[in-house]
């Protein structure tokens, strides 16, 4: 599981500051209108859908299994996710990627290229569950994006900041002692994995879109796993303003097409360029958006990662659930973001939020009842023991606000947060509210040893990973959950840190 480092902690400190400096670009929030006038690209391609369908043989290996789920990479937490029900052993997508894009039918296919106006149609077998067939205009695309990822590259395979060798006397040491030893060993892996991708294209004769796809993963990765390093050095006091210039990564950003990765990228590059602020310099800047565009634009020419750097911190704004601000903010969002894949993501990630903050409960239900079986669904579906739990501790309320935050004895994150946990629960112990730890890793359950009035769970691994796919605890610990007296999620994600003052004046506000 990820962890997020200090300068994403920097990040999301900045952005709760911009939260709370909140600028009155619109005067009535009511009045808002999200704009899409000035979308680039022709609307006859970029609004085809993708329609993906599939059939599962042998199904009765895995009778409880009612749903196949696709991903659609975004930013960050903020995947786009579809599930469709198995009826009759089929199931069934239309999605729109608005330019050749990969995503994730996971644990069947990991990469799944679509492009618009795709028609793909996918042979699972329940038995054999490594064994998938394409058929459709999309097929072609698919089995050489298969074939590549199984026979010449493996994403994984990359040298890393936390590499470690054996000394000569057994004790464990870090195999990249500085910054110019991992930069090295990650330009002759570059050199091997784009030579392994010539050998690809000579031998399965991709399409041009899928050649673009797989070049751009590879450097992608290459990148995110540099800047990554360089940071984890950094914060160890080196210099390594030597080792990347955001120019370098700046040719991957085009609309021809657009690998899940780039977005990771693009969120790399955004912490990159503030690795050299304190977290209140780039709060500030980042209070006053004409400041930040100009900040953003000075550092790079390339009009695509312009957009993307620009949509990866609006998006953060929506992430912390914040419609206000975002329609506050507007304005600078609108002028600079005109790629459809873009825009229209974020159109839709703010339309959910904005229903979600005008009645949380809906998707509550949704999140806290997602393994029973829907309205008309016949197939008995498997309690979520994940949910079980969760559900138990919200029966006990006895009308309190719950504030639950998922992390883990090993995670720096979740450490660095005690303190404050236990500051909070020392400041609101004769009101009512409940401190909850949801930890992931076994253990025995209990309280906080470090406070006696904060409740602690230890998750076992069936609780874990029913809890994973729902609050996406995958992309980062530590998270929180906030829940109302009446046992309703009004608020979740990594900006409710109790480490943020801001943090306070919500839970404030559902005590009252």
């Amino acid at each position: 599981m990820r962890i997020r480092s200090n300068i994403k902690t920097l990040f999301l400190s900045a952005c709760t500051l911009l939260c709370a400096c909140r600028h009155n670009v619109i005067s009535e929030p009511a009045d808002f209108v999200f704009s899409t006038e000035n979308i680039e690209g022709d609307e006859a391609y970029y609004s085809k859908p993708a329609v993906i369908t599939g059939h599962i043989a042998n199904r009765d290996i895995y009778p409880n299994v009612t749903e196949v789920g696709i991903t659609i990479p975004f930013y960050d937490r903020v995947d786009n996710r579809q599930t469709s029900l198995i009826y009759e052993d089929r199931f069934g997508f239309s999605v729109l990627p608005y330019a050749p894009r990969t995503v994730s039918m996971a644990p069947y296919v990991d990469h799944m290229v679509v492009c618009p106006g795709d028609s793909i149609h996918v042979e699972l077998d329940f038995s054999e569950l490594g064994k998938v067939h394409f058929s459709g205009n999309g097929a072609d695309n698919n089995i050489k994006m298969n074939e590549f990822h199984m026979f010449y590259y493996l994403s994984h395979d990359w040298p890393s900041h936390g590499n470690y060798e054996v000394a000569a006397d057994g004790t464990p040491v870090r195999k990249y002692k500085d910054a110019a030893s991992l930069s090295e060993a990650l330009k002759e892996k570059l050199a091997y994995h784009l030579s392994r991708l010539e050998a690809f294209i000579k031998e399965k004769h991709p399409s041009k879109e899928l050649e673009a796809l797989c070049r751009k993963e590879i450097e992608a990765d290459y990148y995110s796993r540099l800047i990554q390093g360089l940071l984890s050095y950094k914060n160890a006091g080196e210099d390594v303003s030597d080792y990347f210039r955001v120019k370098d990564a700046a040719g991957l950003f085009s609309p021809d097409c657009m690998p899940s990765n780039l977005f990771e990228l693009s969120s790399n590059i955004n912490y990159w360029l503030l690795h050299d602020m304190d977290p209140e310099e780039a709060g500030l800047m980042m209070a006053d958006n004409t400041s930040l565009m100009r900040f953003l634009r000075k550092r790079t020419k390339n009009k695509m990662l312009l957009q993307m750097l620009t949509s990866h911190f609006y998006n953060q704004m929506l992430e912390a659930n914040d419609t206000e601000s975002f329609e506050k903010h507007f304005r600078e969002f609108n002028e600079t973001v005109t790629f459809p894949l873009l825009k229209l993501n974020t159109r839709d990630r703010y339309v959910i939020k904005k229903a979600y903050a005008e009645n949380p409960k809906i998707l509550s239900d949704a999140i806290l009842h997602a393994d029973r079986p829907r309205e008309g669904q016949m197939a008995l579906v498997k309690e979520n023991e994940g949910l079980k739990l969760m559900r138990s501790v919200i029966a006990g309320n006895e009308d309190k606000v719950i504030y639950i935050q998922v992390g883990a004895t090993w995670c720096p994150g979740t450490r660095h947060e005690i303190p404050f946990q236990v500051e909070m629960a020392e400041a609101y112990k004769d009101q009512p509210l409940r401190i909850v730890n949801f930890y992931l890793d076994n253990g025995s359950d209990g309280t906080n040893p470090f406070a006696t009035n904060i409740e602690t769970y230890h998750l076992t691994d069936e609780q874990r990973l029913g809890l994973d796919p729902i609050l996406h605890t995958g992309h980062g610990i530590p998270f929180y959950i906030l829940i109302n007296k009446e046992g309703v999620i009004v608020d979740f994600g990594e900006h409710l840190r109790p480490s943020i003052p801001q943090t306070k004046e919500t839970i404030g506000k559902y005590l009252k």
